[in-house]
């Protein structure tokens, strides 16, 4: 399963055309002519089915729009967007998706078809219990609420076969009603719960599929295999790229046709018919003699197979081993599920816990039916939250959703961590030197001049905050250049690799990041996040040699100043590295950076801590970056959250705002609008990876990009010569680095790429580079957008933020300060006044992990006026009324349409 959790706020009929809208009219799953729709079920607190059936098209609007299928009663009455209000969530949607190669084999093979059936609908089951399980709502007046467990959850599943363009794409909408029967009324989920819990939803789709035991037998009788750990069929995976190609070229043609054919038919909605004939013209455009006879068949999708060198009688390629779960340990199992939550966050929730467990047993390769399968990681869970301590109070709530859980290691990290820093900021000050002169010729503000001679002295510790466009670039040169006066040597190391780069790139030292230079004096880490020490001599099993220690390059002088750039972005266990190796050497320590960009990757709140100990901070305000002061005044504003609704309200003065109709609007307004050179950030990849799509459509159709030779990154989108790329892991030999920016020259044969580095931040050459073709699959995908961790550290003409759900206050300022001569806002509103409430919840969210202190005060937060008690999961159902339901248990075909009782 990929993507998370999306609310629908719109109408029963608009959620009715967005469903007809993502899939072929070839599919077997479409609204017209009375079929079935969509599979409607209902489950109580223990997650048993006591309700399903089939509804029709008018019955899923109406369920859409809170009218109860079941009774014809109404379930509440929806908001609707206006009056600085958000419309009313009508459905949260996930979507369950198999892997291409498994799309393709169910369209090659009915018996393949029909066995990937039952393992979408198993996945969904299980999610469906989950669900019923953990699902809550709130009770009670504001102050004095009860978290209590839903009695009975609704949930509707659209099966569909194909793509929008009628590729095998065999996927599953799955929506969950936000309104939910607790204590005695229908009442609203709580869809912050939700939102906490998708990630274990989504691990748990996942493994039940890639474990799937009648799917990996039916295709064992084809001659195929099932990867336990992937979910790909081995045998067909190499035939996903010209696939989706074609699939993304179809697409390309439809979204013209469709264009052309509304231009032509103002106001009209396309039925289907016209949409029949606009998506043959588009497999006819531009291979009329590939066009197949019926859009979706078995036959036109194993011609196209066939002309990408498919045989029936395929090798059969080896996979990873399958293995039961009673070949899995549950203690190591639940030990390195911990570990994995302490390397990500300060506290966790019960959730974060089942999802890593999950991922376990997944990447362990297991092969088992769905229900032992989702015991076994419930069991796991159980065990692993018990080794947990908890932020909060003993006689205290303590609701799943919320993140209170912690560990002795994460206690005592943070800990150690505050003891060294503690222990700098409380040796005697140093004097600063006399920068007066220099600050002058290099055309200083006071504050940066300030900062640069804090830098420059020999304080052990030093902190400076300063807001984007500040200047802390031209602040860093001026202190390298004054220490070197002084006969001091600066090292300056960053967080990423990416930044590293670019801070060689702008001051002209040696840059290199943190990980680099803790790794060259013994640190090591595990995939877990677990974090040891090397002594010299000991064998290192890197190398399968004995550690020798770090490199003359590597190694530290007394009194040499290391500054860490982009601080904000340092983890935990990083820094208490750092500052190991900083004592053992003598070395001081400066930590540059901003709170209110973003934070780190895992156990974040170095720069809080030190910031909090330190006496004095060297805070840079007045900002240099954009050519209209009154923009840079703004942006103050948005640094420190004062005033989000006038802040909005000036941002549309000044024309910086656009608001479009729906999210298809929106990211058709955005492909058109992006430029070389310019910065797209969105909150996540997902719609990072959609929004890339459309944009490399364009780019496509006006012959910025050759479609005629390509290769399939690691997102799945086709990368051809223009296309701009990025590469996601750090690779000494290749000589790319994680997040670095650049554009294709050339695509071989065999999938190799040649690219060019962007020039963006490039001072000097631009550097071109080979990248492997398996690298390109695995660790590179297109670029046009992403998500702020992207796009922060660049300074461009043009930027474009995208605001949604999933965004927080971090990102919002990021994407918004990047351009130098322009900043727009995007967003999906009914109105004006719909917007603005947006902008200001969005820049009101605050996800960044700052320390055990600060999320032990989100944790209690996060409680506040809840009554004990009301979070325990109640075993009883307590109907709404004296219906009663059926089930046929026997049957995993759809059922038809009608609802039982």
């Amino acid at each position: 399963m990929r993507g998370g959790v999306i609310l629908y706020r719109g109408s029963g009929a608009d959620a009715r055309r967005y469903l007809e809208s993502d899939r072929s009219r070839a599919d077997d799953y479409y609204l017209e002519g009375g079929t079935a729709l969509a599979e409607f079920s209902v489950v109580d607190g223990n997650g048993a089915l006591i309700g399903e059936g089939a509804l029709t098209p008018d019955q899923y609007a109406q369920w859409v729009d809170w009218i109860n299928p079941l009774t014809g009663e109404s379930m509440g009455t929806p908001r609707h967007a206006g009056d600085a209000r958000h419309g009313s969530p009508r459905f949260a949607e996930m979507v369950v998706n198999a892997p291409k190669s498994l799309s393709i084999a169910a369209a090659l093979h009915p018996e393949i078809s029909d066995a990937l059936d039952v393992a979408q609908r198993d996945a969904v089951a299980e999610i469906r219990v989950w669900l019923g399980q953990h699902s809550v709502t709130r009770v009670g007046p504001r102050g004095a609420q009860r978290v209590v467990p839903v009695e009975q959850l609704e949930t509707v599943a659209v099966s569909h076969k194909t793509s929008r363009a009628g590729d095998p794409h065999r996927h599953i909408h799955f929506q969950i009603g936000t309104r939910v029967w607790a204590d005695a009324a229908w009442r609203g989920l709580d869809t912050a719960a939700l939102f906490r819990q998708q990630g274990a939803i989504r691990a748990l789709g996942t493994a039940v599929i890639a474990a799937h035991p009648p799917l990996a037998a039916a295709l064992d009788a084809r001659g195929l295999t099932l990867d336990p750990v992937t979910a790909e069929v081995t045998e067909l995976q190499p035939f996903n790229a010209a696939m989706s190609k074609r699939a993304e070229q179809v697409a390309r043609n439809l979204a013209h046709f469709e264009k052309d054919w509304r231009a032509a038919h103002p106001g009209q909605e396309p039925r289907p018919a016209a949409m029949s004939r606009l998506t043959a013209m588009a497999w006819d455009h531009e291979r009329p003699h590939k066009k197949p006879t019926q859009l979706g068949s078995e036959d036109a999708w194993r011609r196209e197979l066939e002309a990408s060198g498919y045989r029936p009688d395929l090798e059969r390629v080896g996979a990873q081993r399958a293995v039961a779960l009673d070949g899995l340990s549950v203690q190591d199992v639940a030990s390195r599920a911990l570990d994995r939550c302490a390397a990500a966050a300060s506290t966790w929730t019960v959730h974060d816990i089942q999802e890593h467990v999950s991922h376990f047993v997944t990447e362990a390769g297991v092969r088992a039916e769905p229900t032992p399968l989702r015991e076994f990681v419930a069991l796991v869970t159980e065990l692993a939250e018990e080794n947990c301590l908890s932020v909060l109070p003993p006689d205290g709530p303590h609701p799943e959703h919320v993140a209170h859980l912690t560990s002795v290691h994460v206690i005592a990290v943070e800990t150690r961590l505050r003891d060294l820093l503690t222990a700098r900021a409380e040796r005697p000050p140093q004097r600063t030197p006399d920068l007066s002169r220099l600050a002058q010729r290099l055309r200083l503000d006071p504050a940066q001049a300030r900062a640069a001679a804090a830098v420059a002295s020999a304080q052990s510790l030093v902190v400076v905050e300063g807001a984007a466009g500040a200047g802390k670039t031209t602040m860093l040169a001026a202190a390298i250049k004054a220490a070197a006066m002084l006969g001091r040597k600066t090292r300056v190391v960053t967080p990423t690799k990416k930044a590293a780069d670019v801070a060689h790139q702008e001051l002209g030292v040696a840059a290199d990041s943190v990980a680099k230079l803790v790794h060259e004096h013994g640190w090591r880490w595990s995939r877990d996040g677990v974090w040891t020490r090397l002594a010299i001599g000991d064998h290192d099993p890197e190398t399968d040699a004995a550690y020798a220690g770090p490199s003359a390059s590597a190694r530290l002088r007394r009194g040499e100043r290391i500054v860490v750039d982009e601080a904000g972005m340092l983890d935990q266990d990083t820094a208490l590295a750092l500052l190991t190796v900083a004592d053992e050497a003598g070395a001081t320590v400066a930590l540059v950076g901003d709170r209110a960009q973003l934070a780190a990757v895992g156990r974040g709140g170095v720069l809080d801590m030190a910031a909090q100990l330190l006496p004095r901070v060297h805070r840079m305000t007045a900002v240099h970056r954009f050519v209209d002061p009154e923009y840079a005044a703004l942006t103050v504003l948005m640094r420190r959250g004062d005033h989000p609704d006038a802040v909005f309200d000036r941002l549309c003065a000044l024309g910086l705002v656009a608001i479009h109709e729906s999210p298809d609007a929106q990211l058709g307004a955005l492909a058109r609008a992006w430029r070389e050179g310019c910065a797209m950030s969105v909150a996540t990849n997902d719609e990072a990876r959609e929004l890339n799509a459309r944009v490399r459509e364009e780019r496509v159709r006006a012959g910025d990009v050759d479609d005629s030779r390509t290769v399939m990154g690691s997102d799945g989108l086709s990368i051809g010569r223009g296309d701009v790329i990025q590469t996601r892991r750090n690779h000494s030999s290749v000589r790319v680095a994680n997040r670095q920016i650049w554009v294709v020259q050339y695509v071989a044969e065999g999938g190799a790429v040649w690219a060019t580095e962007s020039s963006i931040g490039r001072v000097h050459g631009r550097r071109t580079v080979r990248l492997p073709a398996e690298y390109v699959t695995e660790h590179t995908h297109l670029a046009y957008a992403s998500t702020a961790y992207g796009v922060q550290g660049a300074t461009v003409a043009e930027s474009h933020t995208v605001v949604g759900d999933a965004i927080g206050a971090a990102g919002v300022y990021v994407g918004m300060t990047r351009g130098w001569s322009s900043n727009r806002l995007h967003l999906v509103a009914a109105d004006m006044d719909d917007a603005r409430e947006q902008f200001v919840v969005a820049t009101g969210r605050d996800r960044a992990d700052r320390g055990l202190t600060n999320a032990t005060a989100a944790a209690r937060e996060s409680v506040r006026g809840l009554t004990t008690g009301a979070e325990k999961r109640h075993r009883t159902m307590h109907p709404m009324d004296e219906t009663t339901f059926g089930r046929d248990s026997a049957s995993s075909a759809a059922p038809e349409a009608g609802l039982r009782r």
